[in-house]
């Protein structure tokens, strides 16, 4: 049993590893793109929220 979750904390660790390895940081230009695109989705995500609940209060009155 004990055996069993070592072997399988070894192969996570190796995946991990694999993938740190291949990870790289990304260029300015990169990274402005990302920050745009999460903060246009935070604000749509937001906007929809807010609409659904404005919906919701002028539903049901209160």
């Amino acid at each position: 049993m004990a055996s069993a979750i070592t072997s399988k904390a070894r192969h996570y660790i190796t995946i991990w590893r694999r993938i740190l390895m291949l990870s790289r940081k990304p260029d300015e230009e990169e990274f402005n793109l990302l920050l745009r695109l999460n903060i246009m989705g935070f604000l749509l995500v937001g906007s929809i929220g807010y609409l659904i609940h404005l919906i919701y209060i002028l539903l049901t009155g209160g």
